[in-house]
């Protein structure tokens, strides 16, 4: 059952004040961005737990709002640790916006919950699954803010990325640094998938396209992560790498889903 309309219509609004501060650059780690984070994770975190009220939703409405959830407390936490991630909202905060808006839309669009043999290890696989998700859309953000900043030093053009985007250097460290995290949740959202459904079945997963896609992603990510210990990469190369390797979770995780739900259903 998904969530009620008014509540992700409440959800939805609670992330506009922090994105609104953000995108004009107005965005400091301060009390007022602290109270503005916690009702942005209260509100999407809201509607995510309603929809597992009964059992987790498989639907693509309560994903999106998943991700959106576990995108933000990612971002609090590295806020937390880091005072130049803060500046990331300003592309992060426009585009769970936009996810919200898409999980709105097809709130009616719904996907039954899977029969599971053992609802603890189904329940971890999810939890690791939204989470390397969640935090994979963090790291792409950071990419996209290296891509800007190169762009705009190549140009040398000091204008709103300057004053709203973390510096270069800064943004290409954030990126690393997600990239390990986001792996080592791939790793385990992977195994924990392939255990639930050995556990069930007595074989391993047929190799669907979610689960083809999400191999290929952790390879690409993976495959960075080595480069980058043994060459140095980095930059706007590490970034398309980046970006690649999270377009194809995309395509996996709420792409499937899409298909599926909407264009199938």
């Amino acid at each position: 059952m998904s969530s009620p309309l008014n509540l992700q219509i409440a959800g939805l609004l609670t992330l506009l004040p922090l994105a609104v501060l953000a995108v004009t650059a107005k965005l400091q780690r301060n009390f007022q961005f602290w109270l503005f984070l916690a009702a942005a994770i209260a509100g999407c975190g809201g509607v995510f737990v309603q929809s597992m009220a009964h059992g987790w939703e498989a639907g693509l409405s309560a994903n999106l709002w998943a991700s959106c959830a576990v995108s933000l407390i990612a971002f609090a936490a590295l806020s937390a640790v880091n005072a130049e991630a803060v500046r990331l909202a300003a592309l992060l905060l426009p585009y769970l916006i936009l996810f919200a808006l898409l999980a709105l839309l097809f709130a009616s669009f719904s996907e039954p919950s899977p029969s599971v043999a053992s609802a603890a290890w189904f329940r971890a696989h999810v939890v690791l699954a939204v989470a390397s998700y969640g935090v994979l859309t963090l790291g792409a953000i950071a990419g996209l803010a290296v891509l800007i900043q190169e762009r705009a030093l190549k140009r040398r053009q000091s204008g709103w990325s300057e004053r709203a985007l973390p510096p270069l250097l800064e943004a290409e460290g954030l990126q690393i640094k997600l990239l390990v995290w986001a792996a080592i949740f791939m790793a385990a959202a992977l195994a924990s998938g392939f255990a639930n459904t050995f556990m069930e079945s007595g074989s391993w997963p047929q190799i669907s396209h979610k689960v083809l896609l999400s191999i290929l992603a952790f390879l690409v990510l993976l495959g960075l992560l080595i480069t980058h210990h043994m060459t140095g990469i980095r930059g706007r190369r590490a970034a398309r790498w980046f970006l690649a390797g999270y377009l194809l979770l995309t395509l996996g995780y709420p792409g499937v889903k899409f298909v599926k739900d909407v264009l199938l259903g």
